[in-house]
C-alpha cells in the first residue's frame, strides 16, 4: 500500500551554524562503526559520518525513512559547526537542515508509505535483559555501537541504549527495518554476535549467503526478545536532488 505524497518546499531556517567545516572523511578501520555525535561546548563534531546519517539526524527520522541515491550512504564526511550566541544542541537538527541546503543544495519532499517492518518485541518467558551499567543522562549524547570481527563473525556492542536506539541501530544488519514496539523503557548493554553469513548478507552478498543462524533475529533472543514481521506506515524523505561534493568552506 502507498499512500499519497505530501509536497512541500523544505522551509529555509533562519537558525544556522556561525561557522561550519565540512571535509571528505577518512576511511574508519574495517572492524568498527562510529555513530556518535561528540560534542564540545558551543560546538558539534560529526566524524566519518554517511551523508545519509546527517540527513536523518537533521530530520530526525530513522536511515529506512530516507530516500535518496546510493552514493549517500557511501560519502562520508566530518562536519564542524560552531553554535551561535544563545543556540542549543535540540537546534542543531534544523541547523543540519540549514547546512544540506547551503552546501549540498538539498532539495526533498515528504511522502507517506507502507514499509514491511520487524517489530522487536519481548519473547515468550519474557526479557532477559541486562542494565546499562554506566547510564546517560538525560539529554546527554548517546548512541554509540562498536563492531569488532573475528573469525566467529561480527560482535555488536552497545553500550547504555534504550531498545529504540538499539532497534535503529541493527536494522542496518536486517534485510527490513526493525522499530521497537518492546513498550520496555530503561537503558540497557549488548553485546550481540553475527555470523560470517549474516554479516555478509547483510552486506549485499546476496540471497545464495543467507544465513540459516547467527542473524539479527538470533541474536536477540539471547535477550529475551524476538523480531516479529509487520506493516507500518512511515513518514519517508524523498531526495529530488543532492550534490555529491559540498560547497567550500
Amino acid at each position: 500500500m502507498r499512500f499519497a505524497s505530501i509536497l512541500f518546499c523544505l522551509p529555509v531556517f533562519a537558525q544556522s551554524f556561525e561557522v561550519v567545516s565540512i571535509k571528505a572523511a577518512e576511511p574508519s578501520p574495517a572492524n568498527q562503526i562510529r555513530m556518535r555525535q561528540s560534542s564540545d561546548p558551543g560546538m558539534v563534531h560529526y566524524s566519518n559520518h554517511a551523508l545519509r546519517d546527517l540527513i536523518r539526524i537533521a530530520y530526525r527520522l530513522k536511515d529506512f525513512q530516507v530516500e535518496g541515491p546510493q552514493w549517500i550512504d557511501s560519502a562520508r564526511f566530518d562536519v564542524t559547526g560552531k553554535l551561535p550566541a544563545g543556540a542549543t544542541e535540540q537546534q542543531v537538527p534544523e541547523m543540519l537542515q540549514s547546512m544540506l541546503a547551503d552546501r549540498f543544495k538539498l532539495v526533498a519532499h515528504r511522502d507517506k508509505k507502507d514499509h514491511a517492518i520487524f517489530a522487536l518485541v519481548a519473547a515468550k518467558g519474557g526479557p532477559k535483559l541486562k542494565a546499562a551499567e554506566n547510564p546517560v543522562a538525560d539529554g546527554a549524547p548517546r548512541g554509540r555501537m562498536s563492531m569488532e570481527v573475528d573469525d566467529s563473525g561480527a560482535h555488536l556492542k552497545a553500550a547504555s541504549v534504550t531498545l529504540s536506539s538499539l532497534s535503529e541501530m541493527i536494522s542496518r544488519f536486517s534485510e527490513r527495518p526493525i522499530i521497537d514496539m518492546s513498550g520496555i523503557q530503561g537503558q540497557y548493554d549488548f553485546d550481540l554476535v553475527l555470523s560470517p553469513e549474516a554479516l555478509q548478507a547483510a552486506r549485499g552478498g546476496g540471497a545464495e549467503t543467507a544465513p540459516s543462524h547467527g542473524t539479527v533475529q538470533d541474536a536477540v533472543e539471547k535477550y529475551g526478545l524476538k523480531l516479529e514481521p509487520r506493516k507500518a506506515a512511515m513518514d519517508t524523505l524523498v531526495i529530488d536532488h543532492i550534490e555529491k561534493v559540498p560547497t567550500e568552506n
